[in-house]
């Protein structure tokens, strides 16, 4: 997929998705009343279009950004192993996006009673960015700084192995619905919080900094590949004291 479909898609799919997650409040309001639903029941409809609906619309974007993603990476030259670690942003992000601006009944039902910023979204977005920018082998476009970029690579693979581990509740509850129930989902719900920190001296370093640190290097390394293409891309106009090429 060349650059600049990918970038028409790509953000026609993320406005899609935010006025999705904007206006869902006022589709529930909106569908609640087209049932006619009681009182007494309207809560149990608010749920399952809550949960089934935000979960529909969810997939749908999940999968084809996935599409949109993996085309570009194999016209840019770019590793398949990107496609990965976004699929592992996105899912580690599934708390807000299946339970921000929801019915609250969903978020209860999931097991989301809060959630902080979603720090692996902005990964998938800054990578979002990148390829949407940066010109790869398909437009001639000069390679990146091997250090900028080994830089990329490692934190992008850092923050993907800590989606993975954010994402064992996740993993455990599909099992147990599949019929593979060798732990209980609730056992695992606050593992990644409550058990995985380093404790140095009165602080402790959790997998939310560890994702706030490899954010920084992971934006800075990013900037710094586009800039350097920028730069090399400009080509300065030529003054009356150039000499023409002999």
């Amino acid at each position: 997929m060349p650059r600049r479909q990918f970038a028409t898609y790509a953000s026609i799919l993320t406005v899609a998705m935010i006025a999705f997650i904007l206006g869902f409040p006022f589709l529930l309001f909106s569908l609640a009343r087209a049932t006619h639903c009681a009182p007494d029941t309207c809560g149990a409809v608010g749920l399952v279009l809550g949960l089934y609906g935000r979960m529909l619309g969810v997939l749908t974007y999940g999968i084809a950004m996935l599409t949109v993603i993996s085309a570009r990476c194999r016209r840019a030259g770019l590793s398949s192993w990107w496609v990965v670690a976004s699929l592992f942003w996105l899912l580690a992000a599934r708390d807000v996006l299946m339970a921000g601006l929801n019915f609250w009944a969903v978020g209860f039902s999931l097991g989301i009673l809060s959630f902080q910023w979603p720090i692996t979204l902005i990964f998938f977005f800054a990578f979002v960015a990148l390829l949407s920018f940066w010109k790869g082998s398909d437009e001639n476009g000069s390679e990146p700084p091997r250090r900028s970029w080994t830089m990329a690579q490692v934190s992008a693979a850092l923050s993907a192995i800590i989606g993975v581990v954010v994402c064992i509740p996740l993993f455990v509850t599909l099992a147990w619905i599949g019929g593979l129930r060798l732990i209980s989902p609730l056992s695992v719900i606050m593992f990644p919080e409550h058990y995985l920190y380093v404790h140095i001296g009165t602080h402790f370093i959790t997998l939310t900094t560890a994702l706030w640190l490899l954010l920084l290097v992971f934006a800075g390394a990013l900037i710094h590949v586009l800039v350097l293409q920028r730069r090399e891309n400009l080509q300065l106009p030529p003054t009356r004291f150039s000499r023409p090429a002999s």
